[in-house]
């Protein structure tokens, strides 16, 4: 999967949405700063030892550095985030893509360094065993109008389905290689019902009264991975969302069925308190048709009749 979906937006234009003292770092040439960051990920290897999962360091109060495999969706709708709304989010201060050349002569990687504001508060995963079932409904509320005032952020592309950076969108549950850009959700619904191939008559049934029914509707910003480890929580309310590399702007159901709560009864209940208007059968049966779009026999999901999995 390719990490540089899109080139990120010249810093003349990022200095406008960064603090004052990220204005002046973005005013030393990209080299240099690409130099200093690989030398600050080397010594912190060497300082607190190298773990594979290690993706984000902090590198002063409030300041931390991410680096690996980071699409330019991510700081895009950072950017996005900050220039439409007053939402609150990580900072997107830089963002220098690069190659990795790996020993062996294997194919070169694309790789990133992303540098941004830490985000107020805890992960949910982490402090949900503290909340309070009236703190846990104030969360979703407050997710509710992040959400929709999240909605409103507009669409400077010419797809009216893709990334925040323009380009293909990132959605794990459709399978490892990046959505295409689709014209609009009905396009999109196109794609999805080819994409199904022989299991179509199967399948007809079960979505497309969900095609149907959003077809002629509007796309909206979505975050796209609403979970226990993306929301932030602070004094027993939202405090914001991490983790946008999979946001763009989608079909209205996106977040709801995107959402990962499995392991997380506060994810499940703050999730639906804030995207009531979607169902559990949409959710479902949208699912089920990603997995038939990756090559799946509709006979080997249940019906949402019986299925235990939502």
């Amino acid at each position: 999967m390719s990490t540089i979906s899109a080139t990120f937006r010249p810093p003349t234009d990022l200095w406008r949405d960064v603090p004052i003292l990220g204005r002046l770092w973005l005013a030393f040439p990209a080299r240099l700063r690409l130099s200093i960051y690989h030398f600050i990920w080397w010594a912190a290897d060497r300082i607190y030892g190298r773990h594979l999962t290690t993706r984000v360091r902090r590198i002063l109060p409030g300041i931390y550095l991410k680096y690996g495999q980071i699409k330019a969706s991510e700081p895009h709708a950072m950017v996005l985030l900050r220039r439409h709304t007053k939402l609150y989010s990580s900072i997107a201060l830089d963002y220098i893509p690069h190659e990795l050349h790996p020993r062996y002569n294997l194919p070169p990687i694309d790789v990133a360094f992303l540098l941004m504001t830490a985000a107020r508060g805890q992960r949910l995963m982490d402090v949900e065993h503290t909340l309070e079932p009236e703190q846990i409904t104030t969360i979703g509320l407050d997710l509710r109008q992040y959400l929709s005032d999240m909605h409103n952020i507009p669409n400077p592309y010419k797809y009216g389905l893709c990334s925040a950076a323009g380009a293909g969108l990132d959605a794990l549950l459709f399978g490892n290689n990046d959505l295409p850009t689709s014209e609009d959700i009905r396009s999109f619904h196109a794609w999805l019902r080819e994409r199904m191939g022989r299991h179509w008559p199967v399948m007809q049934p079960r979505v497309q009264p969900i095609f149907s029914k959003y077809d002629d509707q509007q796309p909206v910003f979505s975050h796209g991975d609403l979970s226990e480890d993306n929301i932030m929580v602070h004094n027993g309310r939202l405090s914001g969302l991490i983790d946008w590399e999979t946001a763009g702007w989608m079909p209205p159901y996106w977040d709801y069925v995107l959402a990962r709560w499995h392991y997380s009864p506060a994810c499940k209940t703050i999730v639906r308190l804030a995207i009531p208007e979607h169902s559990d059968r949409e959710r479902y049966e949208m699912i089920v048709s990603a997995g038939v779009s990756r090559g799946y026999d509709p006979a080997n999901f249940d019906s949402f009749e019986t299925t235990d999995v939502i």
